[in-house]
């Protein structure tokens, strides 16, 4: 690549994007003290999210920074692409958004019981995937939460995330133990217990086949409270792209040249309540190839 006037460098760690008006037409990078340029007809930023990046994490997702959330992140999550993107124009959406999950199963005998907060209110679908459980626990007063087992379903993992808190002989003595209303906690556990016998959740909609009335004494309880299980998480923030992977502005128009997929960009996962296991993987092969369609176009 010719030499480039400073107004058309943009520096952002070890890479920088290269302009020519409005529209990206290469990389620099630098290894160690080595320099130089790449020209190119489109650029794709494929680079992760920002979850190992300790001032963007506090700043965007001050959640994940508290120390009570183990950051699922390689070395290399530190929203580099992110900072590319957005030194030329690009936006950023869902940047306070996190997935955060602290999984009580397998076995999955434990989604027959029931999750209640320390009113001893019911808030999700117990069969719901770890990650939307988890994000509505967190929302709930103190984010506590416990899972409440009877002694016919109850199973210990081998891998526990969420610790065994104790077991009671009457639900008065559990009541006590979690610091809950007694009224509240058997009001909650003669209500689900009533619909559970006849395979039916009018509060929830958790499907028949993890329906079981918990009615057998004695009674456990797991601790899915933040600061007591074990929370981890990623970001889920990214660049603003277009179905074919093109790097938005703020005012929705695209940047020439500029393309992000995977965890760079915010496409279909947006939050921890709508994630499912692999999501970005996926959103970055399939809008990866769409964006290397359309690169390949240019």
């Amino acid at each position: 690549m010719a030499e480039t006037s400073a107004d058309l460098r943009y520096e952002t760690g070890a890479a920088a994007l290269v302009t020519d008006g409005d529209a990206v037409v290469g990389v620099q990078w630098r290894r160690f003290k080595e320099t130089g340029f790449i020209r190119a007809k489109a650029v794709v930023i494929a680079a992760g999210g920002f979850v190992g990046n300790a001032d963007m994490v506090a700043e965007h997702t001050p959640a994940l920074a508290s120390g009570k959330l183990f950051p699922l992140a390689s070395t290399y999550d530190d929203g580099l692409g992110l900072r590319l993107g957005a030194s030329v124009g690009g936006a950023w959406k869902f940047m306070d958004e996190a997935f955060q999950t602290a999984p009580f199963y397998p076995p999955s005998v434990l989604l027959t019981g029931l999750i209640v907060n320390k009113n001893g209110e019911r808030f999700v679908a117990e069969d719901s995937y770890h990650s939307r459980t988890s994000a509505f626990a967190l929302e709930q007063p103190d984010a506590s939460a416990y899972l409440i087992v009877d002694s016919e379903h109850i199973e210990h993992p081998s891998f526990p995330l969420c610790p065994f808190i104790d077991g009671w002989e009457t639900v008065e003595e559990m009541a006590d133990g979690l610091g809950i209303s007694v009224d509240a906690l058997s009001a909650t556990l003669e209500r689900y217990n009533k619909h559970a016998a006849v395979g039916e959740d009018p509060d929830f909609h958790k499907a028949p086949e993890w329906l079981e009335p918990q009615d057998r004494g004695p009674w456990g309880a797991f601790d899915l409270s933040l600061g007591k299980a074990l929370y981890a998480g990623f970001t889920m923030g990214g660049l603003s792209t277009t179905v074919n992977g093109e790097v938005r502005r703020a005012d929705r128009s695209v940047i020439a040249g500029l393309y992000a997929a995977g965890a760079c960009a915010a496409n279909i996962a947006q939050d921890a309540k709508g994630y499912a296991s692999g999501l970005q993987l996926g959103d970055g092969s399939y809008f990866g190839r769409r964006a290397g369609r359309h690169a390949a176009g240019r």
